[in-house]
């Protein structure tokens, strides 16, 4: 009984690695310098954190599995700077959302006038640009 369970465990666990591999597949196939060169630097800032969590984590569950506490193991230090890297990337995704989608939405109001502000002439403006239009003929 507990051989089948181990059994049935490892077989899930090798499904599992060849769904790892069959996904990483692209990435591992080509340079990272070719990978890299095509994303923005965004991207590029998670992909680097990506990459250094994982094989952070990789490197925790080798440790575990081993019989190393990784909670004493340097490791987990490591894997603490990451997670604060991927915060700062998340932190600065969002806040360049809200500029674009202010900045979005800034535009739709002088477009459409749909927004918080409703539209507004500058009738002096308006003016100045008729006369000199007319004094122009």
């Amino acid at each position: 009984m507990a051989e089948e369970k181990l059994q049935k465990q490892a077989d899930q666990f090798g499904l599992a690695v060849d769904n790892v591999h069959r996904a990483l597949g692209p990435i591992l196939n080509q340079p990272l310098d070719q990978i890299v060169a095509k994303l923005t630097a965004i991207q590029r800032c998670e992909l680097e954190a990506l990459v250094a969590y994982s094989i952070n984590t990789l490197f925790w569950i080798y440790l575990k599995a081993n019989g190393v506490p990784p909670k004493e193991h340097p490791v987990i230090n490591e894997l603490q700077r990451v997670q604060r890297y991927i915060a700062k990337i998340n932190k600065t995704k969002a806040a360049a959302a809200a500029a674009e989608a202010e900045t979005d939405g800034s535009a739709r109001t002088a477009e459409t006038g749909d927004g918080s502000r409703p539209m507004q002439v500058d009738k002096d403006a308006a003016g100045r640009l008729i006369r000199n239009a007319i004094n122009s003929k």
